[in-house]
C-alpha cells in the first residue's frame, strides 16, 4: 500500500488548516457555546479560541457527533450501538435566554433514535469519504480488543485508554481519526486486506494537529499566555492522538521509525511547553505523560542525539503508583551520564575521567527499583495466575537488561564479565520462562533487543532472539519490529560485536533503532 507523504507534527508547522465547518445552506455555524453565552464565535478549528480562554468545552461547529450508548469502559464495547448526529442548538428568536441542550442520560437508560438521511456528520466534511458507522464502531471495538492492551504494561480493567481514552475520541475528531487510522492499519496487517482508509485518516488528523498548533503559536508569537491558550482538554487530546500516531508509523512500515520519532518529538515539545501551567488534576494528561515517558526514555537509548537524550520527559514527580517510573528514571540518568561520559570532551582521555557511578551504585539502584516496580504492580491487584507469574518474570528481565546495557553503555565493557555473564543468563532464563506470551509480549521489544546484543556467536541465543522478534512483530501487527530483528542480524554477522557503535551508523543512514 502506498501511503501518502508523511506530514510533520513539529511545533510550527506549515500546513494548510482544514476549511471551517459549514452548514448544508453553506453558512458556517456558530459553535453551541458561544450560541449560548450570545456572543460571536470565532469559529476556529477544532475549537474555538473564545471557549478555549474561557476553559469551556466547545463541541464545534453544526451537527454533533455523540454515542448512542456510550463507549464501553470495560468490556470490549460489546452490546453498543452505532453513533449519530444530533442538530446543533439555536437560540429561539423571542428567547430572552437561548436554551441549554437537553443532559446527557447515562448509558444504561438512553434510548437514541437511528441516524436519518437528513443529518451529515460533521466528520464527512472535514474528511470525505469518513467510514459509515457500522465501520467506524467495527474499528473501535478492534482497537478496544486487540490494540488497547497492547499500550500498557499490564492489561486490566484499569486501562486508561480503554477508560480514558476512547471516551475522549467520542469528543475529538482528530483523536477519533487517529484511533481509527492505527485500528484500519492493524487490521490491515494482521488480515492482509489492505485499505488506503487508514493513512488517508492518518494525514487528515495530522493536518488538524498542525493547524491547532499553528493557531496557539502564533497567538503566543502575539504575547498571550500559555495557559490561556491551550486548556486541559486541548492539550489532552492532542497529546493522545501524537501518542497514537507515533503508534501508527511503526505498525505502518518496516521503516516507520523516522516518521514515529516525529510525533514522539512533537508530544516532548507539547508537555515541555506545558511544563509550567497548571495539570496536576488531569488523571487523563498524567497518565499520557507517563506514557510519553516510557517510550521517551527507551528510544534515547539508541538515539545517540544529545539534545533527543537529555530533553527526554522523566515520570512526573509523584510517580509511587505507576509501574517501572523509578526503574525509567534510573535508566535515564544511565543514559545522560553515558553521553556526558564518553560523548562530550574529545580531548581527554575517556578512561581518566571518573564515572560517576560504580558497577555495585548501578546494581544498588536498579535493585530498589525493581522493589518499586512490584510494589506499585499490587494495586492492580492480579490474581495469582500465569499473567501475575509472567508480570514478575517480566521486572526480572527488565532488571537485567537494564544492567546489562548499562554494563556496555555506560562502562563500556570495563566490568567483570561474571556480572555480565549472570545477567545475560537470568535475562534468557527469564523470557525462556514465559507461559502466556500473548499478555505480555508488547513489554518485550527492548529487553530482547538487549538480550539479541549479548548472544553474538551464540547460534542457540540468536535463533530464540529472532524467533522472539518474528513472534513479536506477527502478532502485534507492527511492522517496525521486523527492522529490529534485521539490525540484530547485521550485529551477528558483522565482525566488530560493539552493539552502539553499529546502532550509530544506522542512526547517521536515517534509520534510527527504536525498540519501543
Amino acid at each position: 500500500m502506498a501511503a501518502p507523504p508523511m506530514a510533520q507534527t513539529q511545533l510550527g508547522a506549515d500546513m494548510k488548516a482544514p476549511p471551517p465547518a459549514a452548514t448544508a445552506t453553506g453558512q458556517q455555524e456558530d459553535c453551541p457555546t458561544c450560541v449560548r453565552r450570545r456572543i460571536r464565535c470565532d469559529r476556529s478549528l477544532p475549537l474555538c479560541i473564545k471557549c478555549s480562554k474561557k476553559g469551556l468545552a466547545c463541541p464545534g461547529y453544526g451537527p454533533r457527533l455523540r454515542w448512542a450508548n456510550g463507549v464501553a469502559v470495560r468490556g470490549h464495547l460489546k452490546g453498543r450501538t452505532t453513533p449519530y448526529v444530533e442538530k446543533a442548538v439555536k437560540p429561539s428568536a423571542s428567547s430572552k435566554n437561548p436554551p441549554f441542550p437537553k443532559a446527557t442520560k447515562s448509558p444504561e437508560t438512553e434510548s437514541i433514535p437511528r441516524p436519518t438521511a437528513s443529518l451529515i456528520d460533521p466528520l464527512e466534511r472535514l474528511f470525505p469519504g469518513f467510514p459509515e458507522p457500522a465501520t467506524r464502531l467495527r474499528l473501535l471495538e478492534h482497537y478496544d480488543q486487540n490494540i488497547a492492551g497492547l499500550m500498557v504494561w499490564i492489561d486490566s480493567d484499569k486501562n486508561e485508554y480503554r477508560r480514558l481514552v476512547l471516551p475522549l475520541a467520542n469528543r475529538q475528531p482528530v483523536l477519533l481519526l487517529a484511533i481509527l487510522a492505527i485500528s484500519a492499519q492493524h487490521l490491515a496487517v494482521t488480515t492482509n486486506v489492505e485499505s488506503d482508509f487508514s493513512a488517508r485518516a492518518r494525514d487528515a488528523a495530522v493536518t488538524m494537529i498542525s493547524s491547532q498548533i499553528r493557531q496557539v503559536t502564533g497567538r503566543l508569537a502575539d504575547g498571550f499566555d500559555l495557559a490561556s491558550e491551550i486548556d486541559v482538554d486541548t492539550a489532552v487530546w492532542m497529546l493522545a492522538s501524537m501518542l497514537t500516531l507515533a503508534s501508527y508509523e511503526m505498525a505502518e512500515s518496516e521503516s516507520g521509525a523516522i516518521a514515529a520519532d516525529s510525533h514522539r518529538q512533537a508530544a516532548r515539545t507539547l508537555v515541555n511547553a506545558l511544563a509550567t501551567t497548571n495539570r496536576e488534576n488531569n488523571d487523563l494528561f498524567n497518565f499520557l505523560r507517563n506514557q510519553l515517558s516510557i517510550y521517551d526514555i527507551l528510544a534515547s537509548t539508541t538515539s545517540f542525539n544529545s539534545l533527543s537524550t537529555r530533553g527526554a520527559i522523566l515520570p512526573a514527580p509523584d510517580h509511587s503508583k505507576h509501574i517501572f517510573s523509578e526503574y525509567l528514571s534510573v535508566l535515564q540518568q544511565i543514559t545522560v551520564m553515558s553521553w556526558q561520559h564518553w560523548g562530550s570532551d574529545s580531548s581527554t582521555e575517556p578512561g581518566v575521567r571518573r564515572l560517576p557511578w560504580s558497577p555495585a551504585d548501578a546494581r544498588a539502584r536498579f535493585e530498589l527499583a525493581r522493589g518499586s516496580t512490584l510494589m506499585a504492580a499490587g494495586l492492580l491487584e492480579l490474581c495469582w495466575d500465569a499473567r501475575r507469574r509472567d508480570f514478575i518474570r517480566i521486572v526480572d528481565i527488565y532488571h537485567h537488561a537494564g544492567l546489562l546495557y548499562t554494563y556496555r553503555c555506560l562502562f563500556q565493557g570495563h566490568v567483570d564479565a561474571a556480572d555480565v555473564s549472570a545477567s545475560a543468563t537470568v535475562l534468557f532464563e527469564r523470557l525462556s520462562q514465559l507461559e502466556d506470551h500473548a499478555s505480555c509480549r508488547q513489554n518485550l521489544p527492548w529487553p530482547v533487543f538487549i538480550a539479541g546484543t549479548e548472544c553474538r556467536g551464540h547460534r542457540e541465543r540468536e535463533t530464540f532472539v529472532a524467533n522472539l522478534y518474528e513472534g513479536i512483530a506477527r502478532c502485534m501487527g507492527f511492522k517496525h519490529y521486523l527492522e529490529i530483528l534485521h539490525f540484530l542480524k547485521d550485529l551477528w554477522s558483522c565482525e566488530d560485536h560493539d552493539w552502539l557503535e553499529l546502532a550509530r551508523r544506522y542512526s547517521a543512514n536515517g534509520n534510527p533503532i527504536l525498540a519501543v
